[in-house]
């Protein structure tokens, strides 16, 4: 570990080589404490590399519980960095669902990994608890979700195991650090295919070059004015990787048609207020909350492959809605997770 805090402290950067060899190292405990400390302070200092995050993830993503997807389905991802600060209510958990409703008749589910939130009111475990899916279910009955419900919740705590040995220096440092980004980019069951929100505009190009890396099929990169989320008042800037290419464009939501609101209509204080705008939104109510969830999910159901485009993904979105196939794979979500005898 010595030559690689000499080349931090000598502000060089670390080869993907090297990074896959300081978290083989972190990542099974092997490594002095004090060492890992400074070595993640160092690289948050001068923000992580793209081979840094490449390296990281590679190590993480091959000491993950996987979840195993049934033959012929299509999985993807919506989990974000969070970080953002906003408060809203878990609108790319609300995405899910929905992309799950649309997107299980034609083969593609819905694998949402997530946590418990540190920075906003409600993570989407604690909503989705709220909402009644139990968290700590077996793989079987996650793979049984994704067949029958067209939605499962990988719960980072379940499928993260060799955290346990970043996590108390995590803590002890209690500063953000490349662990924040890296979550997102570790799914259980294997996606490749995302959406995945940054609490930063400048992380969306370096996050989806790292996909590219990674072997991403297709995935979008999002931030909106301060939200790790497509948004419905101004243009949110998408990093998209499709084919191995990265391409960083605009999405303006006035081009669907969406009425601009403000960041305060969609705020929420508590995990059950998060619930109850989910299930309003499931419900048919509409309004700004079923316009963020929609945009959302539809860019799920465009980096899916059922959507042509993110107005005909818009579309899709709704009429998963309008139809209750969104609030069915919520429903059957629920009934096998409290089925499970875990």
């Amino acid at each position: 570990m010595k030559d690689i805090l000499s080349a931090l402290l000598n502000e060089l950067t670390l080869s993907r080589k090297q990074m896959v060899e300081v978290f083989e190292q972190i990542m099974t405990g092997t490594a002095e404490p004090a060492a890992v400390g400074a070595i993640l302070a160092l690289i948050q200092q001068r923000g992580a590399s793209v081979d840094e995050i490449t390296g990281a993830a590679t190590v993480m993503r091959s000491k993950v519980t996987k979840v195993t997807v049934p033959n012929g389905l299509t999985a993807i991802d919506t989990c974000g960095t969070g970080g953002d600060h906003a408060g809203t209510f878990n609108i790319s958990t609300a995405a899910a669902i929905v992309a799950a409703g649309a997107g299980r008749e034609n083969d593609l589910v819905v694998a949402k990994h997530g946590n418990r939130s540190v920075t906003s009111k409600s993570g989407s475990s604690q909503v989705l608890e709220t909402l009644g899916v139990k968290l700590m279910v077996s793989g079987e009955t996650l793979t049984n979700c994704l067949d029958k419900a067209g939605l499962c919740f990988c719960f980072a705590q379940a499928h993260h195991p060799a955290m346990k040995h970043a996590a108390p220096i995590r803590a002890a440092l209690g500063i953000p650090t490349i662990f924040n980004i890296l979550g997102p980019l570790t799914n259980p069951a294997g996606a490749t295919r995302q959406v995945m929100g940054v609490f930063s505009h400048d992380l969306t190009e370096p996050i989806a070059k790292v996909l590219a890396n990674l072997g991403a099929e297709h995935a979008m990169v999002v931030h909106g004015k301060g939200l790790d989320e497509l948004i419905t008042w101004g243009k949110t800037r998408v990093s998209s990787v499709e084919n191995g290419e990265v391409r960083t464009y605009d999405v303006n939501p006035a081009e669907f048609g969406i009425k601009p609101c403000r960041v305060e209509d969609l705020q929420v204080d508590s995990s059950a207020a998060s619930a109850a705008v989910i299930e309003k939104i499931l419900g048919g109510d509409k309004g700004p909350a079923r316009d963020i969830v929609c945009l959302n999910a539809g860019a799920a159901l465009l980096v899916g492959g059922i959507a042509k485009d993110l107005a005909t993904g818009y579309a899709l979105a709704q009429h998963a809605i309008d139809t209750g196939k969104a609030k069915a794979a919520l429903d059957q979500l629920i009934a096998i997770t409290q089925a499970d005898m875990s």
